[in-house]
């Protein structure tokens, strides 16, 4: 509502001036109403994307679901590389036992 607006309600008298005043408050009740439902809506769905948010970052490794339940995501493959060598004790390395065992 403009200044030149008030200004002529003003001038209408008191009763317009009381009229208007009640209809900008049943105004502000309708809105604060409004705000008030909006604000519970808000808050079921933030609540609802933060449930839907942890079930998301939840796989096999952090939580008790099985390996089957992670989808067809790549597993990272290890950066190791084969040395070639065969496994156990190793060629021309001296071999250590104990003192006291039987040496075979």
């Amino acid at each position: 509502m403009s200044e030149g607006q008030i200004i002529k309600i003003y001038n209408q008298g008191i009763s317009q001036v009381i009229g208007v005043i009640k209809e900008l408050s049943n105004e502000i009740k309708t809105l604060n109403s409004q705000v008030e439902t909006l604000s519970k809506d808000n808050k079921a769905l933030n609540e609802r994307v933060r449930s839907l948010e942890s079930q998301v970052n939840k796989n096999s490794n952090n939580s008790s679901k099985p390996p089957s339940s992670d989808g067809f995501k790549k597993k990272t493959k290890s950066l190791r590389t084969k040395s070639g060598k065969k496994p156990g004790g190793q060629e021309g390395f001296p071999r250590r036992t104990c003192k006291y065992s039987p040496v075979w």
